[in-house]
């Protein structure tokens, strides 16, 4: 658990946190009644002034930023959000979240920089900044941990954790080229914010990579963007099935995609994985008790990763590795087999 900051009890006193800085330290300008208020917030959470003092001494706020660009309701900005927290949480830091969803937000956080002088270190994740974003942000001076970012470079960020989603895509490309698949479709997502490039969008490089290895022609219509309103499964389904010659494999850009996808062409009387194999990518809870082969990782414990490593350089200590390459792990389950054509041969 926590420590309680100075900003729980101001909080729990009804006040600001100034004012409870003040009554703390006897000083002037709080009335009785208010630092009766402060001091009896502060007994009730086990606050002790000491460590909150140093760090007003220090110019430290003892707070680490996370800026995302979608949902911390999402599996992945969930699953990362709570490492980070937790990881804070053991070391007696708060967490800030800056949620930048759309071209309006963006420009407000990138103009005014709210996070600048609230926090000790940022950690962003998993979307591309352009070179003026960049700037911006290492003009504060603050450390920077990149988490699924991975293109964010030396100029720009100061330490960095995340899968290596080319290589990734590449290798399960690989694997089903090895059990006879040709036809092998993409499944994704269309945009729905423009204004943001995701890290998972260098999936469909990997894609290409793994079927410019087998030496498969790469076919447009084969990559399909499926909306993010509507029937997941039925739309996914039927675009896959009007699909001319009719793909042995479709790798999907997430298992949730991946299960719907599963989900329509069982009911439509179609076979997985005898017909056609499908692979995930995340490995969510419900990925293996319905059998979804797919790509583990863990952006929970990248997340807590990339907490200590901000909370390492916010207090000016050097990281023994800036950068990590996360490890993903393929994980074959019942939705992947040999191409139709190539299972006799075995």
């Amino acid at each position: 658990m926590r420590e309680p900051t100075i900003y729980d009890v101001a909080k729990e006193a009804g006040v600001s946190a100034s004012t409870v800085s003040r009554a703390l330290q006897g000083k002037n300008r709080v009335s009785d009644n208010t630092r009766a208020k402060v001091f009896e917030a502060s007994a009730r959470l086990g606050f002790t002034a000491s460590k909150e003092a140093s760090r007003l001494r220090s110019g430290k706020t003892g707070r680490i930023a996370l800026i995302v660009g979608n949902h911390l309701s999402g599996w992945y900005s969930s699953e990362l959000a709570e490492g980070v927290y937790s990881a804070l949480c053991e070391e007696g830091y708060d967490l800030l979240s800056y949620r930048v969803a759309d071209k309006k937000q963006r420009a407000e956080f990138f103009s005014s920089m709210p996070v600048k002088r609230n926090a000790d270190a940022m950690i962003i994740s998993s979307f591309a900044l352009t070179d003026q974003e960049g700037q911006t942000l290492r003009s504060t001076g603050m450390p920077i941990v990149s988490v699924n970012t991975m293109h964010l470079d030396d100029r720009y960020s100061n330490a960095s954790i995340g899968v290596d989603e080319v290589t990734t895509t590449k290798d399960l490309i690989r694997r089903l080229i090895a059990i006879g698949h040709t036809n092998i479709a993409y499944l994704k997502r269309t945009q729905f914010n423009k204004d943001f490039v995701w890290d998972a969008d260098q999936r469909i490089t990997g894609y290409h990579l793994g079927l410019e290895e087998g030496a498969i022609p790469r076919r447009d219509d084969y990559e399909i963007a499926i909306p993010y309103q509507g029937d997941i499964g039925k739309l996914a389904a039927s675009a896959i099935l009007a699909l001319t010659p009719r793909p042995t494999a479709v790798c999907c850009i997430s298992d949730e995609v991946a299960i719907c996808l599963v989900h329509e062409l069982r009911r439509l009387g179609i076979r997985v994985p005898d017909d056609i194999s499908v692979v995930g990518f995340d490995d969510r809870e419900l990925a293996g008790p319905l059998g979804i082969s797919t790509v583990h990782h863990e952006p929970n414990a990248y997340g807590r990763t990339a907490a200590q490593m901000a909370i390492r350089l916010a207090n000016g200590n050097k990281l023994p590795h800036r950068r990590i390459t996360a490890k993903a792990t393929f994980m074959l389950r019942e939705t992947m087999g040999p191409a139709p054509k190539f299972r006799g041969r075995q």
